[in-house]
């Protein structure tokens, strides 16, 4: 599961090209899918949510970000293309925008923080690419159940959190409210999970992983 961490030498230098420190309120957009980025954000405090729109009346979640100097934008200021996702605040954040010139000069100059980045890019694009290969090609009840094992087993506070509600949890796995609470009933019933104040959590993790393992084999 992919960590958003950062250097400390990347931002400590991105903090001297800083524009003024910005205040957005819970509920309202940071970035908005499909609009051009013109600068990078560096959110210093306070938890974002990531949404993918298809036009439809459906959209993804990615999951919650709780950020800490953390970086965004990286991905379309290095191939100059629109915002990916939409970027809405879960509670009140605190920012500041950094022009691409200054972060791309930076980068130019010091190439162990370009590699730095080419990693962590690269990183990002990997772990999304397999888990939306997991929900194209394995079953609701796989991903869901892998989601929950992975999450038990890292709990870093800098990687993607799930959501507090169902409907926002069944937009995460890309399905329906309805089909979510059945796949969760069935796998509760199967004594490999429990729901908790906190989210879905691993009863017995060899059972568990056993059960994530058979969808592999043939």
């Amino acid at each position: 599961m992919f960590q958003y961490h950062f250097s400390a030498n990347l931002i400590e230098q991105l903090l001297t090209y800083a524009e003024k420190e910005y205040l957005q309120e819970k509920g309202a957009s940071l970035l908005h899918q499909d609009q051009p980025l013109t600068k990078l954000l560096l959110v210093r405090s306070g938890t974002v949510s990531f949404s993918y729109d298809v036009g439809n009346g459906r959209r993804l979640l990615l999951g919650q970000l709780d950020c800490n100097f953390t970086l965004i934008g990286e991905i379309e200021a290095l191939n100059a293309k629109p915002c990916i996702y939409t970027v809405t605040c879960q509670t009140d954040v605190s920012y500041h925008l950094i022009d691409f010139k200054h972060w791309q000069s930076i980068l130019l100059q010091q190439p162990e923080l370009c590699l730095y980045t080419a990693q962590t890019v690269a990183a990002k694009f990997l772990e999304n690419h397999q888990i939306n290969l997991d929900k194209l090609l394995l079953p609701l009840s796989y991903n869901i159940a892998k989601d929950c094992l992975s999450r038990h087993q890292n709990t870093s506070p800098i990687v993607l959190r799930p959501y507090p509600t169902v409907s926002a949890e069944a937009e995460r796995f890309a399905t329906t409210e309805r089909a979510y609470r059945r796949v969760v009933s069935e796998l509760v019933e199967q004594g490999l999970i429990e729901r908790t104040d906190k989210g879905l959590k691993p009863i017995n993790e060899v059972k568990l992983d056993e059960f994530i393992e058979h969808f592999h084999q043939k």
